[in-house]
């Protein structure tokens, strides 16, 4: 039997990103062997996962814990910034990492604070991983938190600098390789009653949840079918860099895309993704919730 791929997460919430860790639990051929929310509502998110785990019923035991709650430089208290100093998340992704022996593939559907203080950790842990694949970025297409930068991107570009310079197996899904993939309106209505009645809207809270949100992004589950089924997707390697000074372009993905590029990082991006099957689950599983009520 083929030995099943290892995932870890790192989880926000929210319906794109409730869908895409249902997604995880459901493949197969991946275990789940951790969950990190890395937001500044931790205790939110934990209970959101922990919901999803309820209704997916994987079968086995997943670590859910806290990860960053605060970007890299943000102004805390004496008191917060020790507390913050080494989150559960942070331990839990160095501990996973080793005990996984460069099997682990790691998804940040979040900011990348976490994953840049464990880089920080653990010099080793490109070596520890597999692969990293990362939501987030907007590089030919407008950002959806700025005109031209993208959330998890924005919320911490100095982490997300540190990441790309840290020589980390990383693929870079941005909203460029995710704009085409959306719910319909039947979709959206049908995930909201599915989080009414599992208790997840509670948790999650209203803002992507309203029925009749039609044309939702899917850009984290595109995060995740790319992890899951690298075959579903094409990629490009590209030079990178975080902007982390400018007022206007805070936190944008700037891609030198010369035909000569010399400036940033090499970094593999994710271009295209092909989700015809994945979107079959996606129906599957929304027809298999109907049925049960």
């Amino acid at each position: 039997m083929a030995q099943k791929q290892q995932l870890l997460i790192d989880f926000c919430g929210g319906i794109d990103h409730t869908i895409a860790l249902a997604y995880a639990l459901q493949a197969p051929d991946t275990k789940v062997v951790g969950v990190i929310c890395s937001d500044t509502y931790a205790g939110r998110g934990i209970s959101l996962a922990q919901k999803v785990i309820d209704w997916a019923k994987p079968g086995y035991e997943i670590a859910v814990v806290a990860g960053e709650q605060r970007p890299l430089f943000a102004t805390l208290s004496e008191h917060t910034a020790r507390v913050n100093e080494a989150s559960t998340g942070v331990r839990l992704m160095l501990e996973k990492a080793r005990e996984a022996e460069g099997e682990l593939t790691l998804v940040v559907l979040g900011r990348l604070t976490t994953l840049a203080k464990a880089a920080a950790a653990e010099p080793m842990l490109a070596k520890q991983l597999k692969r990293i694949v990362i939501q987030g970025g907007a590089i030919r297409v407008p950002g959806d938190v700025t005109a031209i930068a993208e959330a998890n991107m924005h919320a911490d570009p100095e982490a997300a600098s540190f990441v790309l310079a840290a020589g980390l197996p990383v693929l870079l899904v941005p909203l460029d390789a995710t704009h085409a993939l959306t719910l319909t309106n039947e979709q959206a209505q049908a995930v909201v009653s599915i989080a009414r009645n599992t208790g997840m809207i509670n948790i999650a809270g209203n803002t992507d949840l309203q029925p009749g949100a039609a044309d939702l992004r899917l850009s984290a589950w595109g995060a995740m079918v790319a992890a899951l089924d690298p075959s579903a997707v094409a990629t490009q390697q590209m030079k990178l860099t975080i902007d982390c000074t400018s007022t206007l372009s805070r936190g944008a993905v700037l891609a030198d895309l010369r035909a000569k590029p010399s400036v940033g990082r090499d970094t593999d991006v994710c271009v295209r993704i092909e989700t015809e099957k994945q979107y079959l689950w996606l129906q599957a599983a929304l027809e298999q919730e109907g049925n049960r009520r």
